[in-house]
């Protein structure tokens, strides 16, 4: 999943990360962007190290299928995943979390459709969540580059194609996002490969 120049130039060099997402955004200020910016850090790096974490245990154990110990693992992932799964399941019911929509995920930005269209050059503070069994968004700050309409069939409403370039972001959630990204364009590409061979 190489970009187009386009979109390389909106979202960011290398690979792009295509999803279908709980996105919610909103519009701050500058003053909000200054006070909030080291806990938004802070929060970031857990939400992706969090998040790495649980791909790793699901793939190290995969890894593994034929030994003792791959057995007692794969119990035990079994077990934490029907626990996240519950846990998972009563925060939503007590979170409303927002409605998912098609993402392009980028390293210096975000496309994502919507019914509701921001302003050009607005500020967004933008809340995604990129993991199933972990309901704490990931949240980023940026500004909006276009807003493009997008015509769908008679009976769908029109939505917008909004694209927004990353405001600020520390040297590490980049990093983090960067190898989510790539994690999730490998993993992409090698359920196609299954698909093919079926």
């Amino acid at each position: 999943m190489t970009m187009s120049d386009n979109n390389r130039e909106q979202l960011g060099e290398g690979v792009i990360y295509k999803d279908i997402v709980p996105l919610r955004w909103r519009d701050i200020e500058r003053d909000e962007l200054e006070f909030s910016y080291l806990s938004l850090q802070d929060a970031n790096e857990e939400v992706l190290r969090f998040i790495t974490t649980l791909d790793e245990f699901h793939v190290d154990n995969q890894e593994e299928p034929g030994s003792s110990n791959g057995s007692d693992l794969s119990r035990i992932e079994f077990k934490l995943n029907l626990l996240l799964d519950m846990v998972t399941q009563l925060v939503e019911r007590e979170t409303a979390l927002p409605e998912a929509v098609p993402i392009t995920l980028g390293s210096g930005g975000v496309e994502w459709l919507s019914v509701i269209a921001p302003r050009p050059d607005a500020l967004l503070k933008l809340s995604l969540y990129l993991h199933h069994k972990y309901p704490r968004p990931f949240v980023v700050i940026g500004k909006v580059l276009s807003v493009d309409p997008v015509e769908g069939r008679a009976e769908i409403t029109s939505k917008y194609r909004i694209r927004l370039s990353y405001k600020t972001m520390s040297a590490p959630v980049q990093s983090g996002l960067e190898k989510l990204i790539f994690r999730q364009h490998r993993r992409c590409i090698a359920q196609s490969r299954r698909a093919s061979k079926l």
